[in-house]
């Protein structure tokens, strides 16, 4: 009976792979081709780099497919990226397979030569074929809604995201110059981004595609992966009895489903709760939810005192974000499942090859964070700290040894994770400028609502691991105390900025602002796997305690409706930011660019995108339009990977921790295409290295543009008429400078 279900679950995942494949080829869109190469580049990572996961005592079943994606890409990429920053090479086609081949064969032999079992048994590759099916289905979800607003958008930061891939592919270089900032190095966390490239590159496409195809990536790892950690570490804690599978299964899709499509309760209550409320009422004045309100549900518009930002994985896909908080998720949740196989086994298997390669292998993960989030860093350095310190405890008991060994892996990790993110940190100026204590703080009642059923949730699942009857019935050993301290640190993180945040250029009602949305961005992924584990021990509870199974079934009928009415949100917001799906003549297709030829708007910027898209130089400078933040302008940078002297001002002011360069600089490329001057103008393009001019509608609109100062600088590319203003892309001749 077993080999048949086996069979059959094998034979069921391979025809939802297979019918994954065929949707994606009958969907009309030219990144059709591209979307299958990178699902193929997906499994592909996964696939070679499992022999570098550590599962440990944790059992997946789906084999881990999505967490070794994850620890495979940072692997790969950061394997490739280090030794790009340290010799020089180039970072592009030839490192990126290059790099790959060599660990997919290192892998190979270390898992014959060094562990000597099978690379892989049919069981096992049933089970992973499982794995990538689910991520596939997600995959190719989102890849069909987002073909319906496909364009990057310059009122988000999806528009900064997508100008660092094209600037990264582009110069073809691990430490890149800045696309805002020209002849200066990017001063930004943009490890995550480069990850983005490596794949991009891996699956043989291009960040027109690339970036799309990533978000997509994204969401369907955040549910691989949290679904495989909520049912591995339920197992772990759950005996070995008939209704195991059933209980780790269920609890895993309800935390995965929650991390990956669920919002936070503030949709609950202002979204259909209202809404229901206003109709029975008869008060309903048309007003609808928007999506994105819950995320600045503390606002000083909203009469608090300041403002504040909770945003979770189902906003940031529909949003089209690729930020660095977004992206690193990928490897964060990898890291969770190494730190938990590491501190969840009760031998001191630290002191063999297995422990010491998932102690380093923590201490390199925290140094990529460095590089693509540092907030992560931070975050996860606690957490990795605390449940180190529960667990040793409970396995050696409160001693002098015991705190000596704690400290001694808190300084592996510690000089581990310096060393490696090196090439990136020579390279780099924090941005930061220490510690404040909170003189404003979130009004109680709007905690209540973002969190209160988070902390509910988390009190419920101590209460069944500590105090209840079949809490005694549960796996004795590390793992509650590794759970406990889990679920403390990420209490914690939403109760940090309402004592402490960090210093930045966000000040008056804006200085928590950056301190409680990256910390609560973690948190709330955090819960969810929170809110599955203890889903997992409520259906364990429910068999096996007869005597409550009154009170078990209460609860987790209202942990399923609770789960229902979160996920109803990301219909609800798909439906806001991208229409109506159903209607697939208005799906415009995955291209982030492709769309705005046909806009008027657009129309001049996409003739000269063309025109510097065939200069095949990695490294070009144009001048154009000093952009202001979250505004179309400094659109030619974006859409080409060409630097500029200056782009959006309050980015750059904060990645250099200094406004006045950045205002210096925004200044000289004002009066460059006011004055009229030829000689200054002369003078600025041999300082700034220009090669090319561009006068564009940004251009046009922001300044009261007088060519004479550089019109006969160089040759015209292209141009043409535009409401009365003469529009050119000017290819700068050196001779007459």
């Amino acid at each position: 009976m077993d080999r048949f279900r086996k069979r059959f679950s094998g034979f069921s995942s391979l025809i939802v792979i297979a019918f994954v494949l065929i949707c994606t080829l009958l969907i009309k869109d030219t990144g059709k081709a591209a979307a299958v190469r990178y699902l193929a580049a997906v499994f592909a990572v996964s696939f070679f780099m499992r022999p570098y996961f550590p599962a440990g005592r944790i059992k997946y079943p789906d084999g881990g497919f999505g967490l070794c994606f994850g620890l495979g890409l940072a692997i790969c990429f950061y394997f490739c990226w280090t030794i790009c920053a340290i010799t020089g090479f180039e970072f592009a086609d030839v490192s990126v397979f290059g790099a790959f081949i060599v660990l997919a064969v290192s892998g190979y032999v270390i898992n014959k030569s060094v562990i000597k079992k099978p690379y892989i048994t049919p069981d096992e590759f049933t089970r992973f074929a499982g794995g990538f099916a689910a991520f596939a289905v997600v995959f190719i979800v989102f890849y069909y809604i987002i073909g319906f607003n496909p364009l990057v958008d310059p009122g988000t930061e999806n528009y900064m995201d997508f100008g660092f891939m094209q600037t990264m592919y582009r110069q073809r270089s691990a430490v890149i110059y800045d696309i805002w900032f020209s002849n200066s190095k990017l001063n930004y966390y943009y490890l995550g981004q480069a990850a983005g490239v490596y794949m991009t590159r891996l699956a043989g496409t291009t960040p027109e595609y690339g970036y799309n195809l990533m978000l997509c990536t994204f969401i369907a790892s955040v549910f691989t992966m949290a679904f495989e950690l909520t049912s591995g570490i339920a197992g772990v804690l759950i005996p070995d009895f008939n209704r195991k599978k059933l209980s780790t299964l269920l609890g895993g899709l309800a935390g995965g489903t929650f991390a990956a499509f669920a919002a936070n309760p503030h949709w609950i209550i202002y979204g259909p709760f209202l809404v229901a409320a206003k109709k029975l009422f008869g008060t309903d004045d048309g007003e609808r939810y928007w999506f994105p309100d819950g995320t600045v549900y503390i606002n000083t518009m909203n009469g608090d005192i300041d403002n504040g930002k909770n945003e979770f994985p189902a906003y940031s896909v529909i949003l089209g974000d690729l930020h660095a908080h977004v992206i690193n998720l990928i490897f964060v949740l990898p890291l969770l499942a190494v730190l938990f196989g590491y501190v969840l086994d009760e031998k001191e298997k630290e002191r063999d090859r297995s422990g010491g390669y998932m102690l380093i292998l923590i201490s390199l993960l925290l140094g990529l964070f460095k590089g693509s989030n540092y907030w992560d860093f931070a975050i996860y350095y606690v957490y990795a700290g605390a449940l180190i310190v529960f667990t040793d405890i409970k396995k050696k008991g409160m001693s002098l040894a015991t705190a000596g060994g704690i400290g001694v892996k808190g300084v592996v990790v510690t000089i581990v994770s310096i060393i490696a993110i090196l090439p990136f940190s020579l390279n780099f100026s924090k941005m930061e400028s220490g510690m404040e204590l909170c003189t404003t703080h979130s009004p109680i009642g709007k905690l209540a609502v973002l969190w209160g059923p988070a902390f509910i949730i988390s009190t419920v699942l101590v209460f069944l691991l500590y105090f209840s009857c079949s809490g005694r019935d549960l796996t004795i050993g590390p793992a509650r105390e590794a759970i406990l301290a889990f679920v403390l640190c990420t209490m914690g993180l939403v109760l940090t900025p309402e004592i402490v945040y960090v210093k930045d250029i966000y000040g008056g009602d804006n200085k928590r602002f950056n301190t409680m949305f990256k910390l609560t961005y973690q948190a709330f992924v955090l819960f969810a796997i929170i809110f599955g584990i203890m889903v997992a021990i409520l259906i364990y509870r429910l068999f096996a305690d007869r005597s409550l199974s009154t009170v078990t079934a209460v609860c987790l009928s209202v942990a399923a409706v609770y789960l229902l009415l979160s996920v109803a949100y990301t219909p609800y917001a798909v439906n806001q930011r991208y229409g109506n799906i159903l209607h697939l003549s208005d799906r415009k297709g995955i291209s982030s660019l492709e769309g705005l030829r046909g806009d008027p708007s657009y129309g001049f910027e996409m003739e000269a995108y063309d025109y510097l898209m065939g200069d095949d130089r990695k490294i070009i400078n144009i001048v154009e339009v000093a952009g202001d933040s979250y505004t179309h302008e400094s659109a030619l940078s974006v859409y080409t990977g060409a630097c500029t002297p200056v782009g959006w001002y309050v980015h750059e002011w904060m990645w250099h921790n200094n406004p006045e360069p950045v205002h210096e600089r925004a200044d000289i490329v004002a009066y460059f295409y006011r004055s009229g001057n030829e000689e200054f103008c002369r003078e600025f393009l041999k300082t700034y290295d220009i090669d090319y001019i561009f006068v564009g509608p940004a251009e046009v609109c922001k300044y009261p543009v007088n060519r004479n100062g550089f019109w006969n600088l160089g040759d015209i590319c292209c141009e043409t008429i535009w409401q009365d203003c003469d529009l050119a892309l000017i290819k700068v001749d050196r001779s007459r400078l």
